[in-house]
């Protein structure tokens, strides 16, 4: 049985014996207590994403334009990377002239590139 349900039990003790006061503290409580839960949520969720961005980081290498991981063919973009933490695939748009051209599908970003690596 978690908080929350140990709190409503002991509420509805409290609004039997009658003790309205008493029950309207423990109904507070209890929103205190879903908020809290809901800002630990909250907190776990950044210390993954920022858990996710430092492994990005120490796994990833750097190849003008892009970032890459090593095994991954399909470069990242460097502009939501470096303004974001966010490890996002470029799109590949097409070849002409020997130059590769690329765009973010997150930022809009285009990019170009003669005699990219075919893979890192």
């Amino acid at each position: 049985m978690g908080i929350l349900d140990e709190m409503k039990e002991v509420g509805d003790l409290i609004k039997k014996a009658g003790d309205i006061e008493l029950y309207r503290r423990i109904n507070k409580l209890e929103g205190e207590v879903i908020d809290l839960s809901r800002d630990k949520r909250r907190a776990e969720e950044k210390v993954e994403e920022l858990e996710r961005a430092l492994r990005f980081k120490g796994d990833s290498k750097f190849k003008e334009p892009f970032y890459y991981l090593e095994g991954d063919k399909t470069p990242y973009c460097p502009v939501c990377w470096e303004d974001e933490h966010k490890a996002v695939h470029a799109v590949y748009r097409n070849t002409h002239n020997a130059i590769q051209y690329w765009d973010c599908p997150n930022c809009d970003a285009k990019f170009s590139a003669h005699g990219m690596p075919t893979h890192y």
